[in-house]
């Protein structure tokens, strides 16, 4: 039985409204279904987050349903549906279930996320790509079953995104002081603290501070969440789980000497960069060349700009983008949100981010990826490497056209920020990989429809 002192310390803190950075669910993989949940409330919640319990649904509702309909529907009117087609329709939309699910459910262990907003792209997309490769390779399913299928996948999900983020607001237990980050203070959870070695009653978790003294209970209290099947946490991981930053701290072997990119996977998306670049740039050519010709209307210099940055392994390069700003105007390396150099049309190309398309050009030569740290320039650069420990980490991915820190911060230049966004840059590099690629390609659409950092 939890102990009276637990539950009348417990501290509760809202929610960020104002950065709204903390506005999502907890991650998936950190909540568990274990034995010290024992309202039927925490209960309920917990069941929902389960894999088992989602895929049922979903293949009960999205794939049993329009299957049983619509042979229901034909006895009705007394006609037989072909069983090719019925069996084609009924594999297709089964792949299409399970990638969907595989697809958010990895999503949804990755930090910032909200459920309910990646459901109708990840959804949407699995069913298009899937029922075309269908199509093309096999045969063309039932166009009825799958939008029926692909309608109640869509229902299903969000019904169950919204149920995570009614009951799943979870109580984690902390060992020693709270937990200094403000962002990880405004996300949706319960403190409760722990003041003897009694475990507090309903937590999913305990945090403890690894530079903090452990009394001499944590061994024993640790052991017994352990078989509640109840997570312990170092202070630092969860911090980096639930904010999706790498904190810059003092000891760099701790943190930053396992902070290496996936070799195999560094290769493939070199081939995926490439692969996808140069037919994007043939169709969008004329787009390009409308653009450039609509700058030099608009403003006296040429339609390129031409910069010298920083990027893999810190070689310069020459980076391409439109010129949104005067020429011979003098000013700061970096760029305010109402410098009076942009010029109008280059405030346009700024908020819709196609100033960054002539930086295709630079994918296919390699220097830059479709995702990945913004490449910042080179006197910023060294400026940064001399005042900012650890920046040069980095430059150990190719940079992107977008990236983790460019989604959720935008462009930044004071070394303050520059700080913040270089820590969201080592989470993306200790992360490395498809899921958080493909979350951010999700995220960049929605930052270039909002309009997002542009300055």
């Amino acid at each position: 039985m939890a102990n009276s002192t637990a539950w009348s310390c417990a501290v509760r803190h809202p929610r960020n409204s104002r950065s709204g950075k903390m506005n999502q669910t907890f991650p998936n993989n950190m909540l568990q279904f274990g034995t010290s949940q024992r309202s039927t409330i925490r209960r309920l919640g917990a069941l929902v987050r389960t894999n088992r319990f989602t895929l049922s649904g979903a293949i009960l509702f999205a794939w049993g349903l329009p299957l049983f309909f619509v042979n229901y529907y034909h006895g009705i009117i007394g006609e037989q549906v072909p069983f090719h087609i019925l069996y084609l329709s009924g594999l297709a939309t089964f792949i299409c279930l399970v990638s969907s699910h595989i697809i958010l459910s990895k999503v949804g262990v990755l930090p910032l996320v909200e459920d309910k907003v990646y459901v109708l792209p990840s959804v949407t997309a699995t069913y298009l790509i899937t029922l075309s490769v269908f199509q093309l390779l096999i045969g063309r399913p039932s166009y009825i079953v799958a939008t029926l299928s692909w309608m109640m996948a869509l229902c299903w999900y969000y019904l169950i995104a919204m149920v995570r983020a009614r009951l799943t607001h979870p109580r984690i237990a902390y060992l020693g002081g709270l937990p200094r980050d403000p962002d990880l203070l405004a996300s949706p959870i319960e403190w409760v603290p722990i003041t003897d070695g009694r475990l507090p009653q309903d937590v999913v978790g305990i945090v403890f501070d690894s530079d903090a003294p452990i009394p001499t209970y944590a061994e024993r209290l640790f052991s017994r969440a352990a078989l509640r099947h109840i997570p312990v946490y170092c202070l630092d991981h969860f911090s980096e789980v639930l904010t999706g930053r790498v904190t810059l701290v003092a000891n760099p072997i701790a943190i930053f000497g396992h902070i290496l990119p996936s070799q195999p996977y560094l290769r493939i998306k070199r081939v995926i960069d490439t692969g996808v670049a140069i037919p994007v740039l043939i169709v969008i050519s004329p787009i390009l060349a409308l653009v450039a010709i609509c700058i030099r209307l608009d403003s006296r210099g040429p339609g390129i700009f031409r910069q010298k940055r920083v990027g893999y392994r810190g070689r310069v390069f020459i980076c391409f983008k439109f010129r949104t700003m005067r020429c011979g105007v003098e000013g700061p390396e970096y760029t305010s949100s109402h410098d009076p150099r942009i010029t109008r049309f280059g405030r346009i190309l700024r908020k819709w981010r196609i100033d960054e398309l002539p930086q295709i050009f630079n994918i296919i030569v390699g220097d830059m990826s479709w995702i990945g740290p913004r490449p910042e320039s080179l006197p910023l650069a060294r400026d940064y490497q001399k005042t900012i420990p650890f920046y040069a980490y980095r430059h150990l991915v190719r940079p992107g056209i977008t990236g983790w820190a460019a989604v959720h911060q935008g462009n930044v230049a004071l070394e303050k920020a520059a700080r913040r966004k270089l820590e969201f840059d080592f989470y993306y590099i200790r992360h490395f990989s498809t899921w958080l690629d493909f979350l951010i390609v999700l995220m960049t659409v929605r930052t270039v429809v909002t309009g997002f950092g542009s300055k």
